[in-house]
């Protein structure tokens, strides 16, 4: 038995509203139209519409990555021995630990009993199923391989789950260290430093001129900080508009292709998601235009939208992939004969997933050198800036001696 909230017009026009118990939605329209009601909207497992519709759009913003990829292999496995989805669904939404996911899979499991396709009721949460992993539903329910899908997908997931983790190790490791540094000079500059200029001053020592530079900057900093917290923050502030701004965005996506150190990593990070994509999704099926329209949510960078342009263009114009990604210099010449040779051969799906094995293994290199880069590079920058400090600090009392003279 399910419960099932409408909106309906009565007999004299008016539009009414509630909920409606029944085991399927045909029975719940039934006994509706019964009434004398004709209905103009009904959905399922919803008692207080207002009330779920906000306790969905909050429980499928918390749903996780992972908790995706859990659900699309526990189902995988229960399909392929042979339980049906609509009892699947059920066996998962029961067994799940994660509040938010139970409540979507509910909502989901209610759905398809209820005759409704899988792939649409997983497209009503967009933000926890990504749009690759509807299509591939979509595909494998008019080809009866859902079971197989879903392990392909949770494959998928996983496999971006990793590399995404593995950039951001690569680039949170810098971060901190620069944040740790930044936090000690401060505290270096603004409370050390006052304690030893009134221990100089008193002394009327003539300072050296390292020590003395330290002291005036810490003056400014203690006499000016509000200014330039402010100016800091105006700083971030035109930064985070700029960069919603069309060519801020852009010069961020060229920064991000060529910067060193960073640039190799996304650029193989970009061409793996992309290869990867586009080769599981013409592999399970999806047509080339829909894959390449479906391939531009995963790259997330002006140049790459540029290059899914040209392909959807070039493809509705009986064009060729190869024409493309042989004037893109996104893709290296070695990739982009790979390309050729898979199109020309009727293997491109294969041949992508491939392309995708062999750029993982670069982006595994790019991230190594990256971090090996970084570490010696980042304690560098820490020695230089807090030693420097703190030489310039004992300078005066390396010279005891002739201080204590004056």
């Amino acid at each position: 038995m399910f419960t099932y909230s409408y909106k309906a017009r009565d007999g004299s026009g008016r539009i009414t509203a509630g909920t409606v118990e029944a085991p399927t939605q045909d029975e719940a329209l039934r006994l509706l139209q019964q009434e004398g009601k004709t209905i103009t909207e009904i959905r399922v497992g919803t008692r207080d519409p207002a009330e779920s519709t906000a306790q969905l759009r909050y429980s499928a913003s918390q749903v996780k990555r992972e908790e995706v990829i859990v659900f699309a292999s526990q189902l995988a496995v229960m399909l392929e021995t042979g339980v049906p989805l609509g009892e699947a669904l059920e066996a998962f939404q029961e067994q799940t630990k994660s509040v938010h996911m139970k409540r979507v899979i509910d909502v989901v499991a209610d759905r398809v009993i209820s005759g409704v396709a899988f792939s649409s009721a997983m497209a009503e949460f967009p933000k926890v199923f990504p749009p690759l992993m509807i299509s591939l539903m979509q595909a494998s329910e008019a080809s009866g391989t859902m079971g197989m899908m879903l392990a392909r997908i949770s494959e998928y997931l996983g496999n971006e789950r990793r590399t995404i983790r593995q950039i951001r190790g690569a680039l949170t490791y810098p971060f901190i260290m620069a944040t740790f540094a930044t936090g000690v000079t401060i505290m270096l500059v603004t409370w050390v430093l006052p304690r030893f200029a009134r221990l100089y001053e008193s002394r009327e020592a003539a300072l050296p001129v390292a020590t003395r530079v330290v002291m005036r900057i810490s003056e400014f900093m203690g006499m000016y900080w509000m200014y330039m917290l402010g100016g800091f923050a105006a700083v971030v502030l035109v930064g985070y508009l700029t960069r919603r701004s069309g060519k801020g965005a852009r010069v961020t996506d060229w920064l991000k292709l060529h910067v060193l150190v960073i640039g190799p990593i996304f650029r193989n990070f970009y061409l793996t998601r992309a290869t990867r994509t586009l080769g599981t999704l013409l592999n399970s099926g999806v047509g080339l235009l829909d894959a390449v329209r479906i391939v531009r949510g995963v790259t997330r960078n002006g140049y790459w939208d540029e290059l899914w342009e040209k392909m959807e263009h070039s493809i509705t114009t009986g064009q060729t992939v190869t024409d493309v990604v042989m004037d893109s210099t996104l893709f290296p010449a070695s990739v982009s004969q790979m390309v050729s040779a898979g199109e020309r051969t009727g293997r491109l799906p294969a041949v992508l997933e491939k392309i995708a094995d062999a750029t993982e293994q670069d982006l595994d290199d790019a991230i190594k050198q990256g971090t090996q880069l970084i570490e010696p590079a980042m304690i560098i920058f820490m020695g230089a800036t807090i030693g420097g400090i703190a030489i310039a600090l004992l300078l005066p009392i390396f010279n005891v001696s002739s201080i204590m003279g004056h």
